[in-house]
């Protein structure tokens, strides 16, 4: 434990000397209090608040990121071309220390500037705040749904022969694809009704149309002894207060038919804990996150030159921010290719290893107060911040001892 201290003590003298700290520091506090100056929102309060929250700690840690990842990417490769790092290692230090410790120094310091900004970020906005827990309806999975609707689309006289002739494995990925973003339709006078988990105190529901514009909604929810009559003109997202038990019905009394994608557009909040706690928790999902991507930069570092480790990880950060439209746009290979089907398989892969990357989740949430989840949080700060960076940092170890015995 006194060697690995030694290390992290050691690299955060140097990110000191090479004023990596006091820059990010600087910049990530700028950042914080200019930014509402620079934020162009949609005229209301609300909207303007969710910009400032998702986008100032999104804009610090974007700039975390990719500073301490550059400086991660070249911490043990310069010691090496420097003929440095036998000298650490002669104390005697392990190899799985030496990466260790230059993984722990880099993500201390970046849980330092997120913890400056989240600092901030409370001071300007109200901790006490309340923030939901937001349940979806109790629906088959896609997955499910898919496999039921398959013999009824083949049988469909509208299907396209190509589909026909396809594997069924590319059509029931499609049809999942479709179920996801699968459309109901509530007519005039025509009652609906889902079922949740539990009850909660509003219902958010977001309503369209074919041509996604602007819609009067009429009608009445319903659940056991509570009602609702509802009366807004809307092209978003609308929130009503209402108690419900667990089921809800809704019931259209306007002139037009109304559309919604229940996976995605409906949902009842229940009254979690404060924006403050959620503040809290989303600074701890961002630290792992960050401790991630720092173990594959200091990896690479162990086995390539600084430029290329540098090449190789903002490759795998545009991998990260790139794959999910890319899946998202072709979902099915059909159609295809050898070469692009090959190609859509390994953006799939990436997209999959990279998506706690790329989802960055906890600011969406954090922005709309929606309560992060206390379970998936300690199960991906027990993956990100504990067991992938000493997996990656015996992994470095092998690679340091072949580059340091001049065998890599």
């Amino acid at each position: 434990m006194r060697a690995l201290l030694e290390v992290v003590l050691l690299e955060l003298k140097a990110l000191s000397r090479s004023r990596t700290a006091i820059l990010l520091l600087v910049a990530s506090v700028l950042w914080m209090l200019v930014l509402p100056r620079l934020i162009v929102g949609d005229g209301t309060f609300a909207g303007a608040r969710e910009l400032y929250v998702r986008y100032s700690l999104g804009g610090v840690f974007a700039l975390t990121l990719i500073s301490l990842l550059a400086s991660a990417c070249g911490s043990v490769a310069r010691e090496r071309t420097e003929k440095r790092l036998m000298l650490t290692l002669v104390r005697p230090v392990r190899h799985t220390l030496v990466a260790l410790g230059k993984i722990a120094a880099h993500v201390f310091l970046g849980a330092i500037v997120l913890g400056v900004s989240s600092v901030v970020l409370a001071l300007k906005d109200d901790v006490s705040r309340p923030c939901s827990h937001v349940l979806s309806p109790l629906m088959p999975s896609p997955a499910e749904e898919a496999e039921r609707m398959y013999e009824e689309y083949m049988k469909s006289p509208r299907t396209p022969e190509a589909i026909r002739k396809a594997k069924k494995a590319e059509v029931i990925k499609l049809l999942e694809q479709r179920a996801i973003d699968r459309y109901d339709t509530i007519a005039t006078n025509e009652t609906a009704v889902w079922t949740f988990s539990s009850g909660g105190e509003r219902v958010r529901m977001r309503f369209t149309n074919q041509f996604e514009m602007r819609q009067e909604i009429r009608g009445v929810f319903a659940s056991g002894e509570n009602q609702l009559s509802v009366s807004n003109q809307t092209q978003s997202v609308a929130v009503f207060d209402f108690r419900s038990n667990g089921e809800l019905k809704f019931t259209n009394r306007g002139k037009s038919s109304l559309m919604l994608r229940p996976r995605r557009d409906l949902n009842i909040l229940s009254r979690a804990d404060s924006f403050g706690w959620n503040l809290l928790r989303a600074y701890l999902q961002l630290v792992a996150v960050l401790s991630m991507v720092l173990s594959f930069g200091v990896l690479l570092s162990c086995g390539l030159g600084r430029p290329v480790a540098l090449f190789t990880a903002f490759a795998m950060l545009l991998v990260a921010e790139m794959g999910p439209s890319v899946v998202e746009q072709y979902p099915s290979s059909m159609d295809m290719s050898r070469a692009d089907r090959v190609g859509l398989a390994i953006t799939k892969t990436a997209a999959a290893v990279t998506r706690p990357v790329s989802a960055l989740s906890p600011l969406e949430a954090l922005s709309k107060d929606e309560c992060i989840e206390f379970t998936p949080l300690v199960l991906t700060m027990a993956l990100d911040l504990v067991l992938l960076p000493i997996l990656l940092s015996l992994l470095s170890s092998l690679v340091l001892v072949r580059k340091v015995e001049g065998r890599g």
